[in-house]
């Protein structure tokens, strides 16, 4: 069964009065229909393009996706926003990301993207694939 091993690491030495320390592993199996891709959002804020179709996620029951959605710019001021049915779920700055799992218990509810450059636009890259259990 194949798997995805992800791994955060939190320090910090002047955030606090003593610094801080943490590092926390996970192992989460996942199924072999995985969906990557990196494409170029132009779309704007009054119409954005869907990411990921909830569809070829929910079936009878519900669904829990792990995903991985990565700004690709190194460019100042260039964001990525990311829409989960109508909430602004995130804001990805140059070269940020998110890794989550997204509970897919519509198949109305779409993981939805736009970006502030409808000119030339912003490369995302994202990952997902149905958690196993």
């Amino acid at each position: 069964m194949p798997s995805i091993v992800t791994r955060l690491s939190i320090r910090s030495k002047n955030l606090f009065t003593n610094g801080i320390t943490g590092r926390y592993d996970k192992v989460t199996s996942v199924g072999q229909d995985a969906d990557r891709r990196v494409r170029t959002i132009k779309e704007a804020s009054g119409a954005p393009a869907t990411l990921i179709d909830a569809t070829d996620y929910h079936s009878a029951g519900t669904e829990t996706v792990f995903m991985f959605i990565k700004n690709l710019t190194g460019t100042a001021n260039k964001f990525l926003y990311i829409k989960i049915g109508s909430q602004i779920a995130f804001k990805l700055k140059p070269n940020g990301y998110t890794i989550f799992p997204w509970y897919v218990n519509s198949g109305s509810t779409d993981i939805m993207i736009y970006s502030n450059d409808a000119s030339t636009g912003v490369k995302v890259e994202y990952f997902a694939s149905k958690e196993s259990t």
